[in-house]
This record gives structure tokens, C-alpha cells and sequence, in this order.
């Protein structure tokens, strides 16, 4: 039975379990929280755009190798070609990078409980979920998605990873693996671009 007919091997098997547990855990929150009544506009509003965002803003694009880039299946194992087909890799990512976002803000509320961090734009705040953003993708990067994004991986050009693959320096080395500028820009670039919508649909919701 799919997708454990795909002839994975154990790491591979655990990495796609992780990939379908961070896409699914934001719908199955949300959607509790929707049935309870307890799900804020605003954070719903912040969500979904953000979904949109990531999805329009690079995981399409190096999904599909849209623009100088090879599409993620020459970049990754038949089994994991199999495993999340390509089809839905992109909505799958997009839908990780959703509950990115929504830890941060949850992150932001625990660390500022009071303070309306969503109110303006306080660079403490940002800091911390800059903080956050950058972790998490090197981590991604260094441990999950490796092999699909890290080394000598040719990805797209994408809208928030404008500098491309032209110019793309190694910014630092763990162990044997490499952080590279391209796939940082996208959240370097999204940790403004998240927050201020954080901001833009609390001040929507209280107005």
C-alpha cells in the first residue's frame, strides 16, 4: 500500500513521515480550533496567505525547476519520487512552511504574553521570529531535505530567491554539508514579509 510500496529505506521512510506530519499537523490544529470556536481571524487570515506565499513565493517554482533549476525528482531518489509525488510535493512543503509560520506566532505569544507583539512592528518581536525561521530551515536543509536543496543541487530562481543560483554563496559548513545563500533568502526574506502580515490582519481584525 502506498507509500509503503515505494521501497523505501529506513531514513528515507522516517524523513517522509516527518514531511507528512509537519504538512498535516497545521490542518488538523486548524481545523480543531475551527470546530471549537477558538480559532482567531486574524491567524487564519495569516495563514492561509502565508500558504500562498510560500507556495507562489519559491516551492513552486524549485518544485518544477521553473527557471535554471532541475525538478525535485532528479533531485531525489526513485522512492521518494514515489513516496510524495511531484504533484503534491509542492502543496505538501507549502503546507510545512505554513506551520513554520504559525509556531512563530505561537513562539511570539508565549515569549510577549504582555505585549500585543502583532499591534506594530517591534524588532524584538521580529528578532525572534527571524530566529526561528533561520533554524528551522537550516535544519531542514542540513538534515532533511539535503540531498533535495543542499550540495551541488540546482534549484529555480524563485520570486523570494531573487539572487537565484547565479549567486549563490556558501554561507556556512555543518560537518560534511553545506548552508548555502539561495535556499536561506526565502525566509530571510519571508521573516519580513510574514510578520507584517501578522500585523496587517490583527489590525484588520480589531478594526
Amino acid at each position: 500500500m502506498w507509500p509503503f510500496d515505494c521501497g523505501l529505506d529506513p531514513y528515507e521512510a522516517r524523513r517522509v513521515f516527518v514531511v507528512y506530519l509537519a504538512a498535516s499537523a497545521p490542518l488538523i490544529l486548524s481545523s480543531y480550533l475551527i470546530l471549537k470556536n477558538k480559532m482567531e481571524r486574524w491567524v487564519s487570515l495569516t495563514l492561509v496567505s502565508s500558504f500562498v506565499i510560500a507556495a507562489l513565493g519559491w516551492e513552486l517554482w524549485i518544485n518544477y525547476g521553473l527557471l535554471n533549476g532541475e525538478e525535485v525528482n532528479l533531485r531525489r531518489s526513485e522512492a521518494l519520487s514515489c513516496a510524495i509525488p511531484m504533484n503534491i510535493n509542492w502543496i505538501v512543503n507549502s503546507l510545512g512552511d505554513t506551520g513554520i509560520v504559525w509556531f512563530g506566532i505561537l513562539l511570539v505569544g508565549w515569549i510577549f504574553r504582555n505585549k500585543e507583539s502583532f499591534k506594530k512592528f517591534y524588532w524584538s518581536v521580529f528578532l525572534v521570529l527571524f530566529a526561528w525561521f533561520m533554524f528551522q530551515n537550516i535544519l531542514v536543509e542540513i538534515v532533511i531535505y539535503h540531498h533535495q536543496v543542499g550540495g551541488n543541487t540546482l534549484l529555480s530562481w524563485a520570486p523570494m530567491m531573487p539572487l537565484g543560483s547565479w549567486f549563490n554563496p556558501k554561507l556556512q559548513m555543518v560537518g560534511d554539508r553545506t548552508v548555502a545563500l539561495q535556499t536561506q533568502s526565502a525566509w530571510i526574506i519571508g521573516s519580513f514579509v510574514f510578520y507584517y502580515l501578522s500585523i496587517y490582519f490583527y489590525k484588520t481584525k480589531k478594526n
